[in-house]
C-alpha cells in the first residue's frame, strides 16, 4: 500500500505517524504562542488549532467514503466545515484583538469530569441508545457547567434529542443506535 494514501494513515503505523505529526505540530505552535505576545490567548489558540487539525484529518478520511450525492460523507463534512469556520472565526477574532482574555478556571477538575462523562456516554451508547444517552449526557454536562436555569437544562436536552430525531433519523434516514428501545421502532 502506498505510504501517501489516506488508508495508510487510518490504521496501524500510519495512524501512529499521523498522530505524532499532528501532536508535534500542535506542540510547536503552542510553544511559539507561549513565548509570544499572544500568550494570554494560548488556550483559545490551542483549542482552535487542535479543532482545525483534527477536522482536516477527518476531512481527508471522508474522501475514502463511498461517492454518492447524499452519501455517508455528507454529514461529517458538514460538521467539519462548520468546525473549521467557527474555529477560524475565533482565531481571526484573537489576532484582530477582538477577543477578551479568558479568566482562569474556577472549577478545578472540570475537564476531567467532562472527559469522564464523554467516555461513559460512548460506553453506554449501545445500551441506552442515542436518544436516551444523548439526553442524559446533555443534562449531565449542563449540570457540570453549572447552568443557572435548572429547568432549562431539560428543555435544551429534549430540544437536542428532538432535533436529532427529525434531522438524522427521519429526514436523512441515518440509523442511530436505539439501545433498549430497539424493538419499539
Amino acid at each position: 500500500m502506498a505510504m501517501w494514501s489516506v488508508k495508510y494513515f487510518s490504521e496501524g503505523t500510519g495512524l501512529l505517524w499521523l498522530t505524532l505529526g499532528v501532536l508535534s505540530l500542535l506542540a510547536g505552535l503552542g510553544t511559539a504562542v507561549r513565548f509570544s505576545r499572544m500568550r494570554p490567548y494560548l488556550g483559545n489558540i490551542l483549542v482552535s488549532l487542535t479543532l482545525i487539525a483534527i477536522s482536516l484529518v477527518f476531512l481527508a478520511f471522508t474522501f475514502d467514503f463511498r461517492a454518492e450525492e447524499a452519501g455517508p460523507a455528507v454529514i461529517p463534512r458538514l460538521y467539519i466545515f462548520l468546525i473549521l469556520l467557527l474555529s477560524g472565526v475565533v482565531l481571526i477574532g484573537i489576532f484582530r484583538g477582538k477577543e477578551e482574555v479568558v479568566p482562569g478556571v474556577k472549577q478545578k477538575g472540570l475537564l476531567a469530569r467532562v472527559v469522564a462523562a464523554l467516555i461513559v456516554y460512548f460506553l453506554l451508547l449501545p445500551y441506552l441508545g442515542y436518544f436516551l444517552g444523548s439526553f442524559l449526557f446533555v443534562v449531565a454536562l449542563l449540570h457540570m457547567l453549572a447552568y443557572p436555569k435548572k429547568w432549562m437544562i431539560y428543555v435544551i436536552a429534549a430540544g437536542w434529542v428532538l432535533f436529532s430525531y427529525f434531522a438524522f433519523y427521519k429526514l436523512l434516514y441515518i440509523q442511530l443506535p436505539l439501545g433498549v428501545f430497539e424493538n419499539l421502532f
